[in-house]
């Protein structure tokens, strides 16, 4: 079971499961524009949702996440579509909140589609995802599809696209340089210029977290190291039993002044920063998560072969 363990956890990484607020029910929104030729539909409320047919024939809406790295399944889903043709292997592994979270494993050669794109993952993990993250969720798909690829997340006409190494990059968009993680090459670590409303400017790294609703949450030690609570006084702070994979989190509420990306500077942001001491939101090697509240300003380009990020503001 030792072996189980390790291995989930070396699978998922981080798997932040999108911290604070993932409770948030995802709502699906039909695109309001024709999308192009060979685009995913992508159903975006906080979360970005894709069209997706499992094992030839099971329709699945599935969650985006850069911080999951394999395919995964809600469970009451897997008990509805798949049933016990596959047997499941229990384990825990953790994530954005500050304890473990329960799963199995189904070891098994899982081929999904959306739409002319095809893949095969050798497994699948299998976990109560609907209470994370909504009811109309039935999974997730991560880095395993993402990998030294080039993707197009149009967040206000509703699609996904993957483009070629060979195609141009769109006009008006402008590259932002980033850093990958680790030597895994999946999680991009993306540099932001902050103001705060005492007029310190901070300038940090947040990783890339498109499971994460909030625009911005900071680490619990760069909160520490920033003193946001003594110059916050007035943040609100919250209890979530559910804060993402991992279980309970606590965290305060407060409004920076101006984020600047891209040379856009979006103002009165709301964020978030962590007193979680375990988990993604205590990690050192990067100052906190930007997430979809922030990206949904853009449309969006995440460059998986180059550690890029193009930005075209989109309002």
């Amino acid at each position: 079971m030792d072996k189980v363990v390790v291995l989930v956890a070396l699978l998922l990484m981080l798997s932040t499961c999108g911290g604070a607020h993932k409770q948030t029910e995802a709502v699906e929104i039909a695109p309001e524009q024709v999308i192009p030729d060979g685009a995913i539909p992508m159903h975006y409320d906080r979360h970005l949702c894709l069209e997706v047919v499992l094992c030839d024939s099971i329709p699945a809406r599935m969650l985006f996440d850069t911080g999951n790295t394999h395919l995964l399944l809600d469970s009451t889903f897997y008990a509805e579509k798949i049933g016990d043709r596959v047997p499941l292997l229990r384990s825990m592994f953790g994530g954005a909140g500050d304890g473990m979270e329960s799963a199995r494993m189904a070891m098994h050669t899982w081929r999904y589609c959306m739409g002319a794109t095809e893949m095969t993952e050798r497994m699948a993990v299998v976990m109560n995802l609907r209470k994370i993250v909504g009811e109309k969720t039935d999974g997730m798909v991560g880095m395993t599809l993402m990998q030294g690829r080039r993707a197009l997340f149009d967040y206000k006409s509703g699609y996904m696209q993957l483009l070629a190494a060979a195609d141009s990059i769109p006009q008006n968009f402008v590259k932002i340089s980033c850093t990958w993680l680790d030597d895994t090459k999946m999680r991009l670590v993306l540099p932001l210029e902050l103001t705060f409303k005492d007029g310190k400017i901070f300038k940090g790294n947040f990783l890339v977290d498109t499971g994460m609703p909030d625009a911005l949450s900071f680490n619990s030690t760069t909160a520490d190291r920033l003193n946001l609570k003594e110059r916050f006084a007035d943040a609100v702070r919250r209890e979530r039993a559910v804060g993402g994979v991992g279980g309970a989190s606590v965290e305060y509420d407060f409004t920076v002044q101006t984020i600047t990306v891209g040379g856009v500077a979006l103002h009165d942001m709301q964020a978030t920063w962590s007193e979680n001491r375990q988990g993604s939101l205590a990690d050192t090697r990067y100052d906190g998560l930007v997430g979809n509240a922030l990206l949904e300003n853009f449309d969006v380009i995440i460059d998986f072969s180059a550690c890029a990020i193009y930005l075209r503001q989109n309002r």
